[in-house]
């Protein structure tokens, strides 16, 4: 189970490990995003690029707040829990910081008490 903590307006924030193609480990605190109810994980093209990740799909179209938007899916490695997963990463521009997908809660219980700042997934 990892704890969480919350942001300013009640964001949910966890902090996951990215694993690059090469090995090493990059830290980012992910937000859950509520709306992304297909996928696992979401993340800027300008933040791929240390990475090293393989792609799996080109201008894969999905319907966004933003309206309809085109992403690459690449085959990405996190670390979640002390448990390594590889996950398809949705990957497009204006993504303003990591995003981890709904996708989480078929296999993790998400915990979130506000009032007694209680937030984990596990």
């Amino acid at each position: 189970m990892i704890s969480g903590m919350f942001g300013d307006i009640g964001e949910l924030f966890f902090e996951i490990d990215l694993i690059a193609a090469d090995g090493d480990i990059l830290q980012v605190d992910a937000l859950l995003d509520t709306g992304f109810t297909t996928g696992w994980l979401a993340m800027n093209i300008q933040d791929l690029d240390s990475l090293g990740w393989n792609i799996i799909d080109l201008d894969r179209t999905m319907q966004t707040a933003r309206g309809e938007q085109f992403f690459d899916i690449y085959e990405g490695k996190l670390l979640l829990d002390g448990i390594e997963y590889t996950i398809p990463v949705h990957v497009g521009e204006e993504i303003p910081e990591p995003l981890l997908g709904l996708q989480w809660l078929r296999n993790m219980r998400l915990v979130v008490d506000a009032a007694e700042e209680i937030l984990t997934l596990g």
